[in-house]
């Protein structure tokens, strides 16, 4: 079966504060955007993978995913994976979570669903702490690491450019250069609802914790923020701890010219632009 991967951005993110565990819980809107991987898995003689880019096999959720599967559900699921990596590596967008939770659905669709949705739900959270967002890919509010899930009835009425610079920023780095900020009253969830589709006004309440400390180690990404405001954007962020950067557009066809300058100005990994959702 073939199955898309979808990226992600963040609608704000807050690191509320370090846990004993060495993770951060965290405060975000997690929001599916067009740009997608692409994955087949079919049944085969041995296990097989291929992908269109080199990935490290310690470093491959696929891999990872395919092996809890089996692990738990006693199935020696032998099949062939092949990825279509069109999600940049390192660039804030979820696609290597979004991948480990495709695999984990086009396995329960080929194997009759074996795992429940709690087993499926905590397989998704020992992957990564945004995984189980990709298991129903809604616009969600998330919390803890990133695990804890509620669904939002919240859509973006404007086209998303999301752009992606040549820098690539570690996740772990980024924490390195964060520091956490502590509770801060209102909700992004309460924030969101209230705000609604006053996207001018996003910018004043709505920010990433990461976006002062990575600029600074990485100016170009603040450049292109700066120009994606400079180029119609309503509303600029950096997603998740980095590198993509996505604005707010009236139209697709404003998105499409401000793609065409932020280019002109910017070597870019990868573009992609979200249509604005029918009314």
């Amino acid at each position: 079966m073939k199955i898309l991967a979808p990226a992600k951005i963040n609608i704000g993110l807050r690191i509320i504060r370090r846990r004993s565990d060495n993770y951060h819980d965290i405060e975000t809107v997690f929001y599916p955007i067009h740009l997608s991987d692409e994955l087949e898995i079919v049944k085969a003689p041995r296990h097989e993978f291929f992908s269109n880019i080199d990935l490290e096999a310690d470093a491959n959720l696929c891999l990872r995913a395919l092996h809890f599967f089996c692990e738990r559900t006693g199935i020696n699921a032998e099949v062939r994976m092949t990825l279509r990596k069109n999600i940049p590596i390192g660039a804030g967008l979820g696609g290597g979570s979004s991948d480990a939770a495709a695999v984990l659905l086009a396995l329960q669709e080929i194997y009759g669903e074996p795992l429940s949705e709690i087993e499926l739900r905590n397989i998704a959270s020992e992957l990564g702490s945004d995984v189980p967002f990709f298991l129903k890919k809604v616009p969600s509010y998330a919390t803890g690491k990133g695990e804890i899930i509620e669904p939002l009835d919240f859509r973006i009425e404007r086209s998303i450019l999301t752009v992606t610079p040549e820098v690539s920023v570690p996740t772990p780095l980024a924490y390195t250069l964060v520091k956490p900020s502590g509770d801060r009253g209102q909700s992004l969830r309460d924030q969101v609802s209230q705000l609604g589709t006053d996207y001018d006004s996003y910018g004043d309440q709505i920010t990433n914790d990461f976006e002062a400390p990575v600029f600074k180690k990485f100016p170009v990404i603040g450049e292109i923020k700066t120009a994606m405001i400079s180029s119609g954007a309503e509303y600029s962020s950096m997603s998740g701890s980095g590198s993509s950067v996505y604005g707010f557009y009236t139209s697709d066809e404003e998105a499409k010219r401000a793609l065409d300058s932020i280019r002109a100005r910017f070597t870019l990994r990868a573009a992609d632009i979200t249509p604005a959702p029918l009314l």
